[in-house]
Parts: structure tokens; C-alpha cells; sequence
């Protein structure tokens, strides 16, 4: 799970988690959250729509994205990450722009954006821009962990990082919300408490 910590405590971390393997990029299946809404990410007509990955990861959800039609920015604070996904990206000739952005100090890809997804990743004071980045008609894809991934599963996160019962829903107070749930789903047999928010910016 992607948090916001110190900036270069984060840049350091998420590299020695990366490095000394290989980054699976653009090979797993995207959040089951993001697939199970593919008919609501559709490209705006007349032109390619564009979409943002925010914390990307290996980059499975903007291979998703890409391989939609969209182009792709995505982005994450770890080099090795985004050099990884960079890299299969032109392998695979998928539209995937992968850049190495530290969301404390930087601000998001100047948008707007038709989709943009957030997984994994909490840092409360960028639900304003995420909202700004949206293209009228745009949707907002997002999940990440609760509270009760410690209070009811007992794994040692920092509450700070985890979502209060009802916050994803009304963070987005502009944004007309398709659909919300909060739930404890199994993963591989991995249970965990998330909170999963689909909304759409008003045309």
C-alpha cells in the first residue's frame, strides 16, 4: 500500500521494494475495481481519450487503460517503477507516458483527463487537483484501504493512511458518484478492507 509519508523517505522505500527483482510491469490483471466499470471508461468522441494512473505501481491498470484506446499518463515516486513500466511500454507499443512524479512536491500531469484511477494510495490534500484534473464527463476511479484493515483485520498500518467509514464518498463533493462501497473482499486469500468510489464530473 502506497501512503504519504516524507517525500524522499517514500522515494527510497518504494525503490528498495522494487529493486533486486523484476517489476512485473503491464503484466498483471488490472483492480478488479476498475475492470468490473470498463463501460463507463470510454474516450470521449471524435478524438483518443486521455487518462491518468496515479501511483502507479508496475502499471497494471494504465496497460488496462491504454489497451482501451486511451492515452496513458501515469505516474509514480519510485525511478525503478517507472523506468520498468516505461520500458515495457514501448516493448509492448502501448501509449503509456510513464514519469517519476513525487505527488508531494509535484504537481499531477496538466490534464484534463477522461478517466483517472487512484489504487492503493491516500494523500487527502490531492482530492482537490484530482477532482480539477477531471474533463467534463469525466470519471474518477478510486480505491484504497479503511480503518478497518487494522480495527477489524489487524494489520499494522498507519491510521493515518486509511480511510474513515463514508470519507472516499463525500471527498469528492462536485463529483456525481456512480457508485460507492466499503467491504472486506478476499484477494488471493489476502482479506482486505477497502472503500471503492466511482464518480463522474458533470458534463
Amino acid at each position: 500500500m502506497q501512503s504519504a509519508r516524507d517525500p524522499g523517505d517514500a522515494r527510497e522505500r518504494w525503490n528498495r521494494r522494487w529493486e533486486g527483482r523484476d517489476v512485473p510491469a503491464l503484466t498483471r490483471a488490472p483492480a478488479r475495481w476498475l475492470a468490473e466499470h470498463r463501460d463507463l471508461l470510454v474516450a470521449p468522441r471524435g478524438g483518443a481519450g486521455r487518462a491518468l494512473d496515479v501511483a502507479c505501481g508496475d502499471g497494471r491498470n494504465a496497460a488496462f487503460l491504454a489497451q482501451l484506446g486511451f492515452a496513458v499518463d501515469a505516474v509514480d515516486v519510485s525511478d525503478v517503477a517507472i523506468d520498468a513500466v516505461a520500458a515495457a511500454a514501448t516493448e509492448r507499443g502501448l501509449t503509456i507516458a510513464a514519469r517519476r512524479v513525487d505527488l508531494q512536491r509535484d504537481p499531477l500531469p496538466a490534464g484534463p483527463f477522461d478517466v483517472v484511477v487512484v489504487f492503493n494510495y491516500l494523500q487527502r490534500d490531492l482530492f482537490a487537483a484530482l477532482e480539477a484534473a477531471l474533463a467534463p464527463g469525466g470519471v474518477l476511479v478510486y480505491e484504497t484501504f479503511t480503518r478497518a484493515h487494522t480495527q477489524e483485520l489487524g494489520h499494522d498500518v498507519d491510521r493515518r493512511y486509511l480511510l474513515a467509514p463514508g470519507e472516499l464518498r463525500a471527498a469528492f463533493p462536485s463529483l456525481e458518484v456512480v457508485r460507492y462501497r466499503e467491504a472486506i473482499d478476499d484477494r488471493g486469500g489476502h482479506p482486505r478492507a477497502v472503500a471503492g468510489l466511482v464518480a463522474r464530473r458533470p458534463a
